[in-house]
Order: structure tokens, then sequence, then C-alpha cells
């Protein structure tokens, strides 16, 4: 995965105020922590930050700026936007050593057409990405899942994956990944069935109109 790079700056005033006026000024106040260091509170270029999460998830980043964070390796951990308007308004990145092994979510890429869904097969994903160990260089882009193969009621579990020689997977082998399932289908009722609903439907009708009449006759008898 090709690594990117950030310019950061120091936030030397923290709370809402001074956070709202960097937002204001094009600027993403955020947090560098981990390998036991103190959080650092920083700023980002709203624009180079953007740029950077189009890289795709897990994107290893550079850090450009003061020290502590100088050559810094990071993930972005976390992300805030705001709900109305979409606009990041706070990020989390978490400093990695390359020698130490991290937990990451990698997403899952289904490749080929299930031979399961010519016969009327709905193909169902159960997991969207895969949660691994793995060194920080050695992060895939994706897991890719081929479901050529599967037929209806065939699946692909955690232990059926391809993956990496440094790549350790966190779930359980026996996790099902994706499946293809026999389509639903809605209960018909049979002709037979369909008239003596009508037959039942049609006495109730007529002891409802004979109830009616009788009564409008004894109402008629009182006056």
């Amino acid at each position: 995965m090709e690594r990117q790079q950030l310019d950061v700056t120091v936030r030397e005033s923290l709370g809402k105020g001074p956070a709202r006026r960097a937002r204001m000024a094009g600027a993403v106040p955020g947090v560098v922590y981990g390998q036991g260091q103190d959080p650092v509170s920083i700023q980002i270029d709203d624009h180079s930050l953007h740029t950077v999460l189009r890289a795709g998830a897990n994107t290893l980043v550079d850090l450009k700026g003061p020290d502590p964070l100088d050559g810094k390796l990071v993930l972005i951990k976390e992300i805030q936007r705001d709900p109305v308007s979409q606009r990041l308004v706070h990020c989390d990145l978490y400093a990695v050593n390359t020698k130490k092994k991290i937990t990451v979510n990698i997403p899952i890429h289904i490749t080929g057409k299930a031979k399961g869904i010519d016969f009327g097969g709905i193909l169902e994903p159960i997991i969207r990405d895969l949660e691994v160990r793995c060194l920080p260089l050695a992060i895939p882009d994706s897991i890719e899942v081929d479901v050529t193969s599967l037929d209806v009621g065939d699946a692909i579990h955690i232990a059926d994956l391809t993956l990496p020689d440094a790549v350790e997977v966190i779930e359980t082998d026996n996790l099902t990944v994706i499946h293809v399932v026999a389509p639903r289908v809605e209960e018909t009722k049979t002709e037979e069935e369909e008239a003596a609903e009508g037959a039942e439907g049609d006495a109730a009708a007529a002891t409802g109109d004979a109830d009616k009449a009788k009564a409008e006759g004894d109402s008629g008898s009182a006056s």
C-alpha cells in the first residue's frame, strides 16, 4: 500500500472555541497518540486530509511537522463528521511501530459470479471486513474472496480464505463470510382454499344481513 504524507501543526490553544476557529480557517483539529507517548493535539489542512482519505482505509501516513511529530508513522484511526454538512470536524491519528503488530479491519473484496445465482440463488455477504493482526508495512489493501464455485446452499468461512503469511485472522475459523441462499418463496393458496375462504366470507355476509334485517324488524315493531 502506498504511503501518504501529511503536514501537521501543534494546537497551542485547546477547547471548543479554538477548534471552531481552526475549522473556519480550513483546518481539521485532531490528536496523535499511541506507542506510549502523551497525546499531542494537532490540526491538519482539510484538503490535505481529504486527499489521504481518498487513498483508502489503513493508509500509512508519514507526518511532517515540529517535534515530536516529525517523521512519525501513523494510521488514521477515526474521523468525525458533522451529521448535517458531513464536513470533517476531528480526526484521531495512531502512531505505529513498524516492528510491532497492530489490529486493523481489512475490507473484503468479492470476485467472480456464484454459479448458484443462475439457479435462482441469492448471494449474501455476512461480513464486509475482516479483523486481522499484522505488521504495519504488511497491511493488505483488501482480502479477495472468489465466489465462482458457490452453489445454492454453499458458504465460504474464515478457514477457507487465502491470506498472506504475515496476516493473522482474529475471528474464529468457522465464521461465515458469504453464502448463497435459496430464494424466499411466498406461500400460495390453492384454488380449493381460495374457494373455501370465499364461501365462508359469503356465509358470514349473509348472516350479517339477516341479523341486520331482524334488528330493523324488531325496532319497527317496538315503535
